[in-house]
């Protein structure tokens, strides 16, 4: 009995190199996006862990006729150690990796919190940048408490940088701003629905993919199951480009305004048919920009001889 075909082409040395490509593109601004809020590597290496095991147990799901998937099997499609499979599988709570501090969160922790940075009404006070005779608190002193590992001035960069603390130039003080004390609820509910509304997207192209992969092998019947296009255009002006984010941001007030009604037409009509409510469907439309890098200069005649 012939085994089935792979849902996805595999080179025959590993993974495909346009594939490893595409991942690259795709990583490039997950992995901005972890540096703009602070996530450090060893998290988004755990998170990725735990995606790729997730991964490898929907694929033998998907298999026909596959029950539970051994950990060895989870090991090879993954390519992730065993005994680490295991933990992941067992352990699938992130507890850990969410409250998981860089030495710069610490800094920030210790300063809102031990009574030693506080002043008379409780709130983090505000500190020289620089150490002082006397041994008097400074930011520099703060810092070298929590470790000697990270220069001050690095770890305040990076507070800086996060938004967690300001510097006042006319007196070189450092002080937390006001608002990083509080949970910021719209930035949470922001990457919220971030997460779902990009994980839609790839999920879409995933599936694209595989059926685009079943076309090519002449399965009958096959075609993309969803809506994944965009046009592109790279000789804008920056004035050019802001107009047609414009013009996407109106595009997008018509099509919501059409398709909304229609969603609700649907799910009234599931329900009067009394057809059960087990799917969700999500429409977007996304438009972004950014300047072209600059094509490399032509080499003279004189500097290909010279090579």
């Amino acid at each position: 009995m012939d085994s089935p075909s792979p849902p996805v082409p595999v080179a025959a040395g590993g993974a495909a190199s346009a594939a490893i490509d595409a991942l690259l593109a795709v990583l490039r601004p997950l992995a901005r996006m972890a540096i703009d809020h602070g996530v450090q590597f060893n998290q988004l290496e755990e998170l990725t862990k735990r995606a790729m095991v997730e991964a490898a147990m929907q694929a033998v799901r998907e298999e026909v006729g596959a029950g539970s998937a051994p950990i060895s099997r989870l090991s090879v499609i993954s390519g992730i150690h065993r005994k680490e499979v295991k933990r992941l599988v067992e352990t699938p709570d992130l507890s850990a990796v969410r409250s998981e501090q860089t030495p710069a969160t610490e800094v920030f922790a210790t300063w809102a919190t031990v009574q030693e940075w506080l002043d008379d009404d409780g709130r983090p006070r505000a500190l020289p940048r620089r150490q002082i005779e006397g041994g008097a608190p400074s930011f520099e002193a703060l810092a070298r408490s929590v470790t000697t590992d990270v220069h001050p001035r690095t770890l305040l960069d990076e507070l800086l940088r996060l938004g967690l603390a300001e510097i006042d130039a006319g007196t070189d003080q450092v002080r937390l701003r006001g608002d990083s004390l509080v949970p910021v609820g719209r930035i949470e509910s922001l990457l919220a629905f971030a997460g779902a509304s990009v994980g839609d997207h790839l999920s879409a192209v995933r599936d694209n993919l595989v059926a685009g992969h079943r076309i090519a092998a002449g399965e009958t019947g096959a075609k993309p199951p969803f809506v994944e296009q965009s046009v592109f255009a790279d000789e804008l002006s920056a004035e050019s480009a802001a107009i047609a984010g414009d013009r996407a941001r109106a595009l997008w007030t018509r099509v919501l305004k059409s398709i909304a009604p229609e969603l609700q037409r649907l799910e009234d009509a599931d329900r009067a048919a009394g057809r059960a409510g087990d799917h969700r469907v999500r429409i977007g439309l996304y438009c972004y920009a950014e300047p072209v890098a600059p094509a490399p200069a032509p080499s003279s005649p004189d500097e290909d001889a010279a090579k």
